[in-house]
């Protein structure tokens, strides 16, 4: 099953991980291609998964005619911190108590920007076609409760960075 909120609720936690962190960074020393590492401690399976979102948003901002974003591992491990607090709380939210905002967290990864969006989801489909499925929800948002679409294909980001969490304690997989 998944869970995405109404944009009105929570902008869709579209644990894509969806994390899906997009920043117009000035710094650009922290982005890497998307063939090289993902979020640290994450498996190979939660890199792959994360890898396959990343393409697919590519994919979608091609066709509408957008650049593509470049990966940025510091924000993938800003996503990746995040979705373990998720995790931890068992709760999907942009902020948990005793967390810094996500901008902060990208701060703290070491990305400076001067635009940021977070798309945050969940599914209890642990496969790489429940982080797709996440993926194609927030493509399928229409206004204007198409807030996750929207950071999606806004053209002032440059990068993104991933995460995805399998979590079987709880059974879902987390995106950022």
């Amino acid at each position: 099953m998944n869970r995405i909120k109404p944009a009105w609720v929570v902008s869709i936690c579209l644990t894509i991980l969806l994390l899906f962190l997009c920043a117009c960074s000035t710094t650009l020393s922290n982005q890497t291609p998307s063939t090289q590492a993902g979020a640290t401690d994450a498996t190979t399976m939660e890199n792959q998964i994360a890898r396959a979102v990343f393409q697919a948003i590519n994919q979608s901002r091609s066709a509408n005619g957008l650049p593509s974003l470049a990966w940025s591992t510091a924000l993938a491990n800003s996503a990746r911190q995040h979705d373990l607090t998720m995790q931890a709380a068992n709760t999907l939210s942009h902020q948990l108590p005793g967390e810094a905002a996500f901008g902060d967290r990208e701060r703290q990864q070491g990305v400076n920007w001067s635009w940021a969006a977070e798309n945050i989801g969940e599914t209890s489909d642990q496969t790489v076609n429940g982080a797709l499925a996440l993926h194609q929800a927030m493509m399928n948002e229409r206004p204007p409760d198409d807030g996750h679409r929207q950071n999606i294909l806004n053209t002032n980001g440059n990068i993104v960075g991933i995460a995805i969490l399998i979590d079987q304690q709880h059974g879902l997989l987390w995106l950022t």
